[in-house]
């Protein structure tokens, strides 16, 4: 089983993939968080900087991906992360917001399989890079994912990734397995499982319904229990030892954010982004949590984190 980090916008960038990697691993791929193609007037190092070789641990695999409908733009761009060193580049048609979907972009794109096509066209042109793509069963109905997927059969895509919902779902209701099978039997490319595996029970449930997938993707369950991937591949990590694990993961991405951003305020506010997910399966005083979230001090935060650690316990 190959498991793949999820691309999630302000959270799994190269400092969180870097850390993630070296505290729990069992990753086989980290898919870096979209560059939407309009703003790709002007390529530059501050475009990419989430990318570049100096940011990123050479040692673990990172797929960069695109979103937008322009396959020049798309080509130009994947040209030049590709000289960066980077084979496989990923093509979001999966992204569900609506100001992203409202301009044909992400899932907004899969009700035109023409758009698509034409795109493809152009993105395959250049054999300096392979293409892979990430989408959902369709914008509204499950019937727009098959009409996608005879396109994307005529393409040398290096894979296709699915998450099993619409994407009018959102990350709402329940994921619909049936239509990932026929999805994934139509599929003549190397197919990945994506959504709603938040625990190792999740994963058993999707492994016996899907046995023939051999991919996963993991989004929030993995940001919200980072053992997940190895427990997955088998690796059992004693409960008494993760409390001290998730202390040093947290604090290398607090020491990070500390040399990158401007101010306390700035600082607590993007920890409190990682709390979202950390506090899932950690037992804690939930007035040091409160305290944590309306914290504006950095000083303040660190003392109030180090009490919380002190006395958590980790739930599996």
């Amino acid at each position: 089983m190959k498991l793949f980090l999820a691309p999630i916008q302000g959270m799994t960038i190269a400092c969180y993939r870097n850390a993630f990697a070296r505290h729990f691993g069992s990753i086989d791929a980290y898919y870096a968080p979209f560059i939407g193609l309009s703003e790709t007037k002007k390529i530059s190092n501050l475009l990419l900087k989430d990318l570049l070789p100096e940011r990123n641990d050479s040692s673990i695999n990172v797929v960069p991906q695109l979103l937008g409908n322009d396959g020049v733009l798309f080509k130009n761009l994947a040209y030049a992360i590709s000289a960066m060193g980077y084979n496989e580049i990923n093509w979001n048609i999966g992204c569900p917001y609506p100001m992203v979907t409202g301009r044909k972009r992400g899932a907004g794109i899969l009700p035109y399989p023409d758009m698509i096509k034409k795109f493809l066209d152009t993105a395959c042109s250049d054999n300096s890079y392979k293409v892979s793509i990430k989408m959902r069963l369709g914008l509204k109905d499950p019937e727009e994912g098959l009409h996608v997927m005879e396109v994307l059969n005529e393409y040398p895509l290096c894979g296709v990734i699915v998450h099993a919902r619409t994407g009018e779902q959102m990350y709402t209701g329940q994921v619909d397995l049936d239509a990932f099978k026929t999805l994934a039997t139509s599929c003549k490319h190397e197919i990945t499982y994506n959504g709603d595996i938040s625990t190792y029970d999740n994963y058993l449930h999707i492994n016996s319904c899907l046995p023939t997938v051999k991919n996963i993707m993991l989004g929030r369950g993995a940001l919200s229990d980072p053992f997940l991937p190895s427990r997955i591949k088998g690796h059992n990590i004693p409960s008494e030892d993760k409390i001290s694990i998730i202390r040093d993961f947290h604090d290398d991405i607090f020491n990070y954010y500390q040399t990158q951003l401007s101010g306390d305020k700035h600082l607590s506010d993007k920890m409190k982004e990682l709390w979202d997910y950390l506090q899932v399966h950690i037992c804690m005083d939930k007035r040091l949590l409160k305290k944590i979230k309306k914290c504006h001090n950095s000083s303040q935060y660190t003392e109030l984190v180090n009490q919380l650690f002190d006395s958590a316990v980790w739930i599996e």
